[in-house]
């Protein structure tokens, strides 16, 4: 009599718990600090504590934790998709790791060049100067130029616009590759494997 063995079952079922943990993590801390954490540090609780600029540091010390996990999960995501590809001998999912490239990017862009550049314009736009001492990084008042003060004031909305519109295609890219892996024909290779197997114990 033909056996059939349940995709949820095993390695398949492990390497599909992976996938399905590691975009849930990345969409839902996506989603967590842009809608609800990352408003919080210009609110009228936050800023009676640590006023403009303060609060700005605040904000970037966080980002570098979220593109962190941007790192990390595009990373894992990476390897999962490597792994399920070999494990499984299906087809090289190249629409999903394309789209992992492309979040993986993204986050490059945002976390290596724009918030650099987000950095040095807010210090300009509050006239001072971050200086390290040790571990320790102090702030010391710096004198600009009024020119200099509203171009940093103008290219920082504009780079701020920027970094939101590029942390939205990322959610959006999230969101879509997180309903794939739920949808039981949107497996990266793990479907092919099942199918695989049901076919050898079905001879």
């Amino acid at each position: 009599m033909a056996q059939s063995v349940p995709l949820h079952c095993g390695v398949p079922g492990f390497l599909r718990f992976v996938g399905l943990f590691n975009a849930a993590v990345w969409v839902g801390g996506s989603i967590f600090f842009s809608f609800l954490a990352a408003p919080v540090f210009f609110t009228a609780e936050v800023t009676d504590f640590t006023p403009p600029p303060n609060n700005g540091l605040v904000a970037q010390a966080m980002l570098g934790r979220y593109f962190m996990l941007h790192y990390l999960c595009g990373t894992i995501a990476s390897l999962h998709l490597l792994v399920e590809w070999l494990y499984s001998g299906g087809g090289f999912p190249r629409c999903a790791i394309a789209v992992v490239c492309v979040l993986l990017g993204l986050a490059l862009i945002s976390g290596k060049f724009i918030s650099p550049e987000l950095s040095a314009l807010h210090q300009q736009k509050y006239q001072f100067k971050l200086k390290s001492e040790g571990e320790r990084q102090m702030i010391e008042k710096a004198e600009y130029e009024q020119s200099v003060v509203e171009d940093a004031k103008w290219k920082f909305d504009v780079w701020h616009g920027v970094s939101q519109v590029i942390n939205l295609a990322m959610m959006i890219l999230l969101t879509w590759r997180f309903w794939r892996l739920t949808q039981r024909n949107g497996q990266d290779g793990l479907s092919t494997f099942g199918q695989r197997k049901r076919n050898l114990f079905a001879k």
